[in-house]
C-alpha cells in the first residue's frame, strides 16, 4: 500500500490541479517493489552477518530497522517471527557484558612474589552515605589465597575474630569468619575464602554488612555475576 501511494504522489506531481493523476502502471509498481525488496535483502544480509557472528546486540537494531523501513518485504517476513526472542537474547548478552566490565584482573610482582587479583567495587543505593569499597580476590605466590574488602581510613571494626554477615541474591543470609589485618590497612578479610569465591561463582549479587570505624553500619552490595574465574589466575607457591 505504501508503495502504491508513493507512486501515486509522484504521478500527481506532474499534473495540473485540474487533471486527474495517472495511476501507476503495473510495470512501475513491479519495478518499485523489486527495488524495495533489493534494499531489504541488503539490510537482511548485514543482519544475518551479525547473527552468524553470534552478536545479538548488533543484530537486533538491524532487524528492528528492517521491519520499520521494509515492513512488507520478504526479508521482514523472515525476521518477524524471531525478533522478540532475539531481543531477549540481546538484553541478556548486554547485561552479561555490563557485569563483566565491573571486574578488573591483574597479575604483577608483589612483595618478593607474584600476585594475581580480581576486584570489583560496591554499588551504592541512591542517597546512601559512604565511599565505595573494593571486594578483592587475591592469590600470592607466598601468602596463598585470600578475600577481603578494602575501604578508606580508618578502616573497619571487627573483634579479633568476628562474623561477617552477607546475603547472596535472594538466598537466606549467612555469616563467615572475618578478621582485621594486623598491618593496619583499612581492610577486613573473609577467612572462608574458598567458600566465598564458590558462592560468588553462582550468584549475581552479594550484600555484605559492615561497620566502619566512626560510622554507622551499612550494607555493601556487589554485582558479582560477571566474575570470570579463568581470569583469576592460579599461581605456583615458592
Amino acid at each position: 500500500m505504501l508503495l502504491v501511494s508513493t507512486l501515486m504522489l509522484a504521478a500527481a506531481a506532474g499534473c495540473s490541479n485540474n487533471e486527474q493523476p495517472a495511476a501507476p502502471s503495473a510495470d512501475a509498481i513491479a519495478a518499485a517493489k523489486a527495488q524495495q525488496e533489493a534494499k531489504a535483502e541488503q539490510h537482511y544480509a548485514m543482519y544475518e552477518q551479525m547473527l552468524k557472528a553470534g552478536n545479538a546486540e548488533l543484530a537486533l537494531p538491524l532487524g528492528d530497522e528492517l521491519l520499520k523501513l521494509y515492513p512488507d518485504s520478504a526479508a521482514a517476513a523472515r525476521i518477524r517471527p524471531d525478533i522478540e526472542a532475539l531481543r531477549e537474547k540481546a538484553n541478556t548478552e548486554g547485561e552479561a557484558r555490563r557485569m563483566a566490565r565491573l571486574w578488573t584482573y591483574q597479575t604483577s610482582p608483589m612483595a618478593g612474589g607474584t600476585q594475581s587479583t580480581a576486584s570489583t567495587y560496591s554499588i551504592d543505593a541512591p542517597g546512601s552515605a559512604g565511599n565505595k569499597v573494593r571486594l578483592v580476590f587475591r592469590r600470592h605466590s607466598d601468602w596463598g589465597q585470600s578475600v577481603f574488602l578494602y575501604g578508606d581510613e580508618p578502616g573497619f571494626t571487627c573483634a579479633k575474630k568476628c562474623r561477617v554477615s552477607m546475603k547472596f541474591d535472594d538466598e537466606a543470609g549467612v555469616s563467615m569468619e572475618g578478621s582485621i589485618p594486623p598491618t593496619g590497612e583499612p581492610a577486613i578479610f573473609i577467612e572462608e575464602d574458598k567458600a566465598f569465591i564458590a558462592r560468588v561463582g553462582k550468584a549475581k549479587k552479594v550484600a555484605i554488612d559492615v561497620t566502619e570505624k566512626g560510622k554507622p553500619a551499612r550494607t555493601l552490595t556487589f554485582e558479582v555475576g560477571g566474575f570470570d574465574p579463568e581470569k583469576f589466575l592460579p599461581l605456583p607457591k615458592k
